[in-house]
């Protein structure tokens, strides 16, 4: 079963495993899933381990410390970061894993 989507072809094999299991699937939903739990992993990679956690919320991926303080954001390339998903979607992970080593380089 594919954990955490990395392109649209495993969006698509993401619902319908889910679909298979009973579960009701939106594409929207699977894709913003897909870009936080991606960002979130990208973000405990870096930091290897999980010390800080992000939020997508929009156009935007707030990323906080172990207070939950916000210590800075991350605007997607486009339109918002759907769009980018879906146009190219492990371009939008290099941009997300750039920006993100910037933000943790200021702390």
């Amino acid at each position: 079963m594919i954990q955490i989507p990395q392109d649209m072809t495993e969006v698509k094999v993401k619902i319908a495993q889910l679909e298979e299991l009973g579960h009701k699937s939106d594409e929207k939903q699977v894709i913003f899933d897909a870009i936080q739990d991606n960002a979130q992993a990208l973000l405990d990679e870096q930091l290897e381990g999980h010390y800080y956690s992000c939020k997508l919320d929009g156009d935007t991926i707030t990323v906080f410390d172990v207070i939950q303080k916000p210590l800075g954001i991350i605007r997607s390339q486009g339109t918002n970061f759907e769009a980018d998903f879906r146009k190219n979607a492990q371009n939008m992970l290099i941009d997300i894993d750039n920006k993100m080593q910037k933000i943790i380089d200021q702390r």
